[in-house]
């Protein structure tokens, strides 16, 4: 499998985190978990018209293009169907200034781009695959997005601080000093940060923080669980556990154990 990613200009840089390009030839047929990182995206699979992932409830297509909704569950993909996927990254709470959908109603569900823009759905997709490289595609994407731009409003300048403060230190920031330096009431800030970043600031922080522990995983050391639930912010190894079961499905343990696998699983792949 091979991954390219496209950092766009500004000023889409302030909204887009990254444009990227996931393609697989020959891979064995296999399933990787998706974690989830409290931000929205946009899908387009470029072999086929419906993108599949696999979740507790069974399998599930959906037709392309697609936003994704900030996700707080896990899900599987099989990276042997992923043969050519184009997507965006968006910054936590920016993908409201594209899409008139209030992204709590997105809150772990993918929803088909027809259904907000038909004609501009089909589209951007015929564009998308008529662009041919991966450069191309990239700039045909960063052209749509751009001219989605004018005339929009920024991102809610309260929701946008506490955003950079919540990743810049993943569980050490509380939430109510970020709140009390915007200086909106404890009802407001979660109502304008729910509607932005689609999940409240509380599920956000803890989503980010469990991201942190997953990047100390995939760093393939030897991990001392006690040591990571300290090292992350949390109160102890029992709330580490908590968080694993909830936002991936897995202890950590069966977490570390599955990025093993699907990590030698591409080794060998490669090598072949």
């Amino acid at each position: 499998m091979s991954l390219l990613n496209y950092t766009p200009k500004s000023p889409l840089s302030t909204y887009v985190e990254s444009i990227w390009r996931m393609s697989s030839d020959g891979l064995p047929s296999s399933r990787q978990r998706i974690c989830p990182n409290g931000t929205m995206g946009l899908v387009i699979h470029l072999a086929n018209r419906n993108l599949v992932y696999f979740d507790a409830a069974g399998r599930h297509s959906v037709r392309v293009p697609l936003l994704a909704g900030p996700y707080s569950t896990s899900f599987l993909i099989d990276p042997s169907e992923y043969t050519a996927v184009l997507g965006v990254r968006f910054r936590p709470g920016a993908a409201r200034v594209f899409f008139p959908v209030q992204a709590h109603e997105l809150h772990n569900i993918d929803v088909p781009l027809e259904d907000l823009y038909p004609r501009e759905a089909a589209l951007l997709y015929e564009q998308v695959l008529a662009a041919g490289s991966p450069s191309a595609q990239f700039h045909m994407l960063e052209s749509y997005l751009l001219s989605k731009l004018p005339a929009k409003v920024p991102p809610h300048p309260a929701v946008a601080h506490a955003v950079r403060e919540f990743l810049r230190q993943p569980g050490v920031r509380a939430i109510a000093d970020v709140q009390s330096e915007i200086g909106l009431s404890h009802t407001r800030f979660i109502q304008v940060f729910r509607e932005s970043v689609g999940l409240t600031p509380k599920l956000f922080c803890r989503i980010q923080r469990f991201r942190t522990a997953v990047q100390q995983i995939e760093n393939g050391l030897s991990v001392s669980w006690a040591d990571l639930a300290a090292a992350c912010g949390y109160f102890d190894q029992a709330h580490l556990i908590h968080d694993f079961r909830k936002f991936s499905g897995i202890t950590p343990c069966a977490f570390a154990e599955q990025r093993v696998e699907f990590s030698t699983i591409h080794t060998r792949n490669h090598s072949a």
